[in-house]
């Protein structure tokens, strides 16, 4: 069965990992993401670029942002943001690294009239010459209370930390301390991560909700986690006070989220990382994937949950018989819990294997090798490979099951 994800926006082939630069602009949306045209493993990162009219049809654009030898991006151009609330065209604000993490700055890219981008040669922002300070990357814009401020995932004495700037003038950052340290995080809350990368902070359902992509410093374990909270004024900028926290997505296979506030809603996209050999990634000829849009939600204990996007609706197509097993690669469900999904080889579902499992009632969306789930605790994202003849094994009390297609 093909494991590629179809139905999702990304190239066809080449590594991917963080998505980037989502927003709206000329009618359409944009999601931009790292990727390795050469192979699919991580390394000389440029920035794919896909945008579509409904969040459903996506079409492939020339990479934004390229890394050129001998310049500030030499190394890779990372994670960042795209910006359209000055006046004028779009912007790319990204990580940029001649060499490796300990050099990563800020530049700002500016779109041209044919749809391509103009990398700067000098950084706007270089990194900190506080030793103290690591891993700064990944910088994210927001603005509060008409003043435009911006935030950078880091580590602090070895503990993860967002910094927080002043950028109403883009050209010229302000340094304001922290918006956020592990170590200041209330106790009762969960606040895991030697480093915090790609942080977001958005407001959703009169409250911000700030959300921290963690890791360890061996690698061991990460995950993302969204603190739910108020912004005051503490010294004329902006302080944030978290009252609930929760991961982002309970799955295995979700990292580094990137959260857009467009047309009265907050969009997110993820990555989501391969869970097979490297040999087998190799033979593929692509890595990683991005999410399926979801829009981001309180629940009524005030956790921030995503759930898919109303637009994913216009891909169900016609009804599938679940009761020998799913042979199609895409494919959603709605579940009456408990339930569970595993691959069963050549059908056989003796010697099925499961990949999730639930309690309640539930929606499962699969396309190809990513498996997404959507019940009243938010999402789950999963990875899974049905070999050649293999099929989904649904158990539920009830499904209605419909093949996912391109309208």
């Amino acid at each position: 069965m093909d494991a590629f994800p179809r139905l999702h926006p990304r190239p066809a082939t080449g590594w991917v990992n963080d998505p980037n630069g989502l927003g709206r602009w000329d009618g359409r949306w944009h999601v931009m993401m790292q990727w390795n045209p050469h192979a699919p493993r991580w390394g000389d990162i440029h920035w794919a670029h896909v945008s579509s009219p409904d969040l459903v049809t996506w079409t492939e654009h020339t990479a934004a942002l390229t890394p050129r030898a001998g310049t500030i991006d030499a190394g890779g151009c990372w994670s960042g943001v795209a910006v359209t609330d000055d006046a004028g065209p779009p912007l790319l604000v990204y990580s940029a690294t001649p060499a490796g993490p300990a050099e990563v700055g800020v530049a700002i890219a500016t779109a041209r009239n044919d749809g391509t981008w103009a990398q700067p040669d000098a950084m706007t922002l270089p990194h900190p010459a506080d030793p103290r300070i690591k891993d700064v990357r990944d910088p994210f814009l927001f603005t509060w209370r008409g003043r435009r401020y911006a935030l950078q995932g880091s580590r602090i004495d070895d503990r993860g930390a967002v910094l927080l700037w002043d950028a109403d003038d883009l050209d010229a950052w302000v340094p304001l301390g922290t918006l956020l340290r592990a170590d200041d995080v209330p106790g009762h809350l969960p606040h895991p991560g030697d480093v915090w990368e790609c942080p977001q902070l958005v407001e959703v359902g009169g409250r911000w909700v700030l959300v921290v992509s963690w890791m360890l410093l061996d690698h061991s374990a990460r995950g993302t986690l969204a603190f739910t909270g108020d912004l005051a004024d503490e010294g004329g900028a902006p302080a944030f006070a978290p009252d609930a926290a929760a991961p982002f997505d309970g799955g295995p296979d979700f990292y580094a989220p990137q959260l857009l506030a467009a047309d009265g809603r907050v969009i997110a996209v993820g990555w989501s990382d391969e869970a097979r050999p490297q040999a087998a990634v190799d033979a593929a000829g692509w890595a990683g994937t991005v999410t399926f849009p979801r829009e981001v939600v309180l629940d009524d204990a005030g956790l921030a949950r995503m759930r898919p996007v109303p637009e994913l609706r216009a891909l169900a197509g016609e009804p599938v018989d679940a009761a020998g097993g799913i042979a199609r690669p895409a494919w959603t469900a709605a579940v009456e819990g408990p339930w569970s999904l595993a691959v069963a080889p050549e059908g056989d579902r003796t010697s099925a294997r499961e990949v999730c499992a639930g309690k309640d009632d539930a929606e499962v969306w699969v396309d190809g090798s990513i498996v997404e789930v959507f019940d009243r605790e938010g999402s789950r994202t999963y990875r899974a490979y049905p070999a050649e003849g293999a099929r989904w094994a649904l158990t539920a009390a009830s499904a209605r099951v419909h093949a996912l297609e391109l309208p």
